[in-house]
């Protein structure tokens, strides 16, 4: 942070294109899936739809794994990724692996939206060094292009809200502008919340924050100015585009769930056991991870600095919010927090800029700077060369990418003796009933026996999961069924690998054989 003529030199279009070249090479070759939400609640659903319908035979929605109660989730991202679907099918696509280059392409795009959203406000709050800085990390933030082009909900109510609580902070302060700037906040806010519902664990502090740093702002332009009118008329504006969102998004549950506001109401009414649960303070370790200690530690410390408090207060009050009602209820799950994570780059060098401008430890010692700054930078470029070109659960992936350019891939036996996992069907076909499967502590002579196997017919393909033994699976196979010959290797991702040397106990190389009947000798 100590070349204010080389950083000056960097504008934001500079910024922008280094964040789209990220987010482009992870569109190439981060494919996959992250988490299970990451395809089966978002990408597997839409490509039922695009198939099959979206309603089944009883009117109500189409959505496998879904409870006896109904679904949870809003279905505005799901139609949103059908559109995508829509679209490639004009053009001839007919298997998801090739649509979802397409599908990664569209998501970089809406990652670019933090990125810019974050260097203005940072431009306008700070100076120009900062938000290049700010701009940087939001580009290449060792998570930032991976995670760009995932089907996350998380991530892409992270693209809406950046600019919301933009705008919304702009509507404090913008004279004769701030009904147009809060009604654009609302717009965006409003929009993060129908994607997922659980941003409002950010967004309910914001029309508070907004009247109170409103007061302060004309306290600063207009000490003598009387009256609450200027105050309030930003944050009624901000929760009226939010109403009537939501509106909007009831109304739209009553075609897709049956009911007002279905969505809502299957979720708050049926909140069950946590499936990850964890100590209060998990997500706030987690945090101070990914920014990276020692530097992240110097940011949570200028966070809470008086005047980053309240010059920032809208940004502030939201991060703060989420991240105490994220520690408070008990599900700890880890990607519960990526839609803090742009907010927590720009309030964090918001907090660097701060600290700066003191007479205290950080400001006075460059050689503190220079080992902060320089440990993240190689732990940053370290992890980002990893992250953005992994192919995500690519050892479950892979085989069945592999199954949809075989004509004669119509019946297929899945081998998942050695671990259960979700298998991601959408990538071979969307008609599974040519599908054997052979669950964990199951074996061939079980299905033999329950006729879901004809050793006269056995299926042309088998796909094995295993990280080892293949050899003995491929001996059970030719002594049941005939002889497979090894036509395909699921290799493991890069993160397995990595995972599965630092700690080969209890991570997995999660690697898959597609393997193919021998042609019988007459």
């Amino acid at each position: 942070m100590n070349r204010p003529s080389t950083l000056a030199a960097i504008k934001v279009r500079h910024v922008l294109f280094l964040a789209l070249a990220l987010r482009l090479i992870a569109v190439v070759f981060s494919q996959g899936y992250f988490a299970h939400d990451d395809h089966f609640e978002t990408v597997n659903i839409a490509w039922s739809w695009q198939h099959d319908g979206g309603f089944l035979e009883d009117g109500s929605l189409r959505w496998e794994g879904k409870p006896d109660f109904g679904v949870i989730r809003s279905a505005v991202y799901n139609f949103f990724l059908l559109g995508l679907m829509k679209v490639t099918a004009l053009v001839g696509v007919t298997t998801l692996d090739a649509h979802m280059y397409f599908n990664r392409l569209i998501h970089a795009l809406l990652s670019l939206l933090p990125v810019f959203f974050g260097y203005r406000y940072l431009r306008e709050e700070t100076n120009q060094r900062t938000a290049t800085i700010g701009g940087l990390l939001l580009a290449g933030h060792f998570l930032m292009p991976f995670l760009g082009v995932r089907n996350l909900v998380e991530m892409v109510s992270a693209d809406l809200l950046m600019p919301g609580l933009y705008y919304a902070q702009r509507a404090t302060k913008a004279t004769g502008k701030h009904s147009r700037f809060a009604l654009l906040g609302g717009l965006f806010c409003g929009g993060a919340l129908m994607i997922r519902y659980q941003s409002a664990a950010a967004i309910v502090v914001v029309p508070l924050a907004m009247m109170i740093a409103a007061h302060r702002q004309r306290e600063v332009d207009s000490p003598l100015a009387k009256g609450v009118r200027g105050l309030f008329s930003p944050a009624l504006m901000f929760v009226a585009t939010l109403l009537v969102m939501m509106l909007l998004q009831a109304l739209l549950d009553l075609w897709t769930h049956g009911r007002f506001w279905g969505s809502f109401v299957n979720l708050v009414t049926h909140i069950g056991e946590p499936n990850v649960a964890g100590p209060w303070y998990r997500h706030l370790l987690l945090l101070l991870g990914v920014m990276v200690p020692p530097l992240s530690i110097v940011m949570v410390v200028g966070l809470f600095h008086k005047s980053v408090i309240w010059r920032h207060l809208v940004l502030w009050s939201a991060l703060v919010c989420f991240v105490v009602i994220h520690s408070i209820i008990t599900e700890k799950q880890e990607r519960f927090m990526i839609p803090m994570l742009p907010l927590l780059i720009v309030l964090g060098m918001a907090a660097l800029y701060q600290l700066e401008q003191g007479t205290n430890l950080w400001s006075r010692a460059r050689w503190l700077r220079r080992i902060c700054w320089g440990i993240f930078m190689v732990v940053n470029l370290a992890a980002l060369s990893v992250f953005t070109i992994n192919y995500g659960k690519r050892g479950a992936v892979s085989p069945l990418v592999y199954l949809s350019h075989q004509p004669d891939a119509d019946r297929v036996l899945i081998d998942m003796t050695e671990r259960n996992l979700y298998v991601p069907y959408s990538y071979w076909s969307n008609d599974r009933s040519g599908a054997v499967v052979l669950r964990k502590g199951g074996d061939l002579d079980s299905l033999l026996a329950a006729s879901a196997l004809n050793p006269g017919d056995p299926p042309r393909y088998a796909v094995i999961y295993a990280d080892r033994d293949l050899e003995r699976h491929l001996a059970a196979l030719k002594e049941r069924l005939g002889q497979y010959e090894v036509v395909s290797h699921g290799e493991p991702s890069l993160v397995d690998v990595i995972a599965n040397r630092l700690n080969p106990k209890y991570n997995r190389r999660n690697e898959s054989w597609v393997v193919r009947l021998a042609p019988r000798l007459n």
